[in-house]
């Protein structure tokens, strides 16, 4: 009886490896080859976002970013010139980043922004430290992810109108 079950065994598990050996290859050769990733996927860097015209960031340095995170990891100090505010300082540290997106999200002129670029491997922690500069950087280096504060804000506001 209990030769049966281990030759039922065998059989099972050559039959389901040989099923596999079939199949086409799954991996890609990464540097030279580059998987293509869904618009929705939340794996990428942040950049900050700047005024097309004047060249100005768009951060208003409400806090708001700061504020919603539940990994506190963004750190904006506030300067105030101009009649408005503006971030001294704009640091996220990626190595304790959750990727909610509710930094996104909340971001009432859409300063931050995913990008579609995923961080890319290191060994020094100093790289997974984006400064204001840094974001400011790969906002112009990267491609944007789908989702932006104002279209998020939109998505999730009922249309009352559709309830009539």
């Amino acid at each position: 009886m209990k030769l049966i079950r281990i030759l039922k065994n065998i059989y099972r598990n050559l039959f389901f490896t040989l099923g596999n050996i079939t199949k086409p290859a799954v991996t890609i050769k990464y540097p030279e080859e580059r998987r293509v990733f869904p618009d929705k996927l939340r794996i990428g860097t942040f950049g900050l976002t700047s005024n097309e015209e004047t060249g100005e960031e768009n951060c208003i340095a409400c806090k708001l970013c700061e504020k919603v995170c539940p990994s506190q990891i963004i750190e904006i100090d506030i300067e105030k010139r101009d009649g408005r505010g503006w971030a001294k300082k704009f640091n996220l540290d990626l190595q304790s980043c959750i990727q909610c997106e509710l930094c996104v999200q909340v971001c009432p002129v859409d300063a931050i922004i995913m990008m579609k670029e995923a961080a890319k491997p290191s060994i020094s922690r100093n790289d997974f430290y984006l400064t204001k500069t840094k974001m400011m950087r790969n906002a112009e280096k990267y491609e944007a992810s789908w989702a932006k504060g104002s279209i998020l804000q939109e998505s999730h506001t009922p249309n009352l109108e559709d309830k009539k």
